[in-house]
């Protein structure tokens, strides 16, 4: 039978399934920002720059798709994160409030971008060096976004991309390290392949010869075992940006919504 779309599957395991997470699948949001804003700890650069290279897309695409050109969007980007990302404690603001750190960023970045456009009239309306060659002039919005998302969407696609990308390089090495080899090259050939990058599902019957199982029995079997590891690190990784007690279950639900 053909594969149960991602968001079909990724349900909580039950309470017995659960195990306790490793280093990467812990070492997400929550532990960072108090690692980043601690500074006597000896990883407090390191724990800022894995934060920025994890929001950066996220923020970019934000600000890309508000109508800004490539150029300058990099530059908003940039000036963001130095100003009010690390700049402005917007990560102490995070810790101490330990609310849906999704929602604080981009709302963050909303109020940038306006506070980045009153700035940029301002300038047009009392340029330095005389009157502008055009009252219209708007530099910065000359390239749109092709996308046709909005903002938010945009966000949120990135947002995800990052969740799915990072879930996926967490899930092979917990399976990897646990001599599960089997299981993760079936996870991937099966789901993520064709869900992610459209990739047509490999037959069982080759899985089942590939890695010397007893034909579709086992090879389902390892399909379940991976997908339920995949859904435990998704899961926690979402629980870290959340308040304790929402439920991460639902902020997925709500993301896949948003698109």
């Amino acid at each position: 039978s053909e594969e149960r779309p991602l968001e079909e599957w990724l349900q909580a395991p039950d309470e017995d399934e659960r195990e306790t997470g490793t280093p990467s699948t812990t070492a997400t949001c929550w532990t960072m920002i108090g690692d980043a804003l601690n500074e006597r700890s000896p990883t407090t650069n390191a724990s800022r720059e894995q934060l920025t290279r994890r929001y950066w897309p996220a923020i970019f695409a934000f600000i890309r798709a508000s109508g800004r050109s490539v150029t300058m969007a990099e530059d908003l980007t940039q000036g963001f994160i130095c100003d009010v990302f690390l700049g402005r404690d917007l990560l102490s603001k995070a810790e101490e409030a330990r609310g849906r750190f999704r929602s604080l960023l981009l709302s963050s970045v909303r109020n940038y971008l306006a506070d980045d456009y009153r700035k940029q009239t301002a300038k047009r309306r009392s340029p330095e060096n005389g009157p502008p060659s055009s009252l219209d002039a708007n530099q910065g919005l000359e390239t749109p976004d092709k996308t046709g998302l909005s903002p938010e969407s945009a966000f949120n696609l990135r947002w995800i991309d990052e969740l799915i990308l990072r879930t996926s390089e967490e899930t092979k090495a917990a399976l990897l390290a646990n001599g599960q080899g089997a299981h993760w090259d079936i996870f991937k050939t099966r789901v993520l392949d064709p869900c992610l990058l459209g990739a047509t599902p490999v037959p069982h019957e080759e899985l089942s010869a590939k890695w010397g199982l007893n034909g579709l029995p086992q090879v389902s079997n390892f399909l379940v075992t991976a997908k339920r590891r995949f859904a435990r690190t998704l899961l926690l990784n979402v629980r870290e940006t959340l308040p304790d007690d929402q439920d991460p279950s639902l902020e997925l639900q709500e993301l896949f919504k948003a698109l």
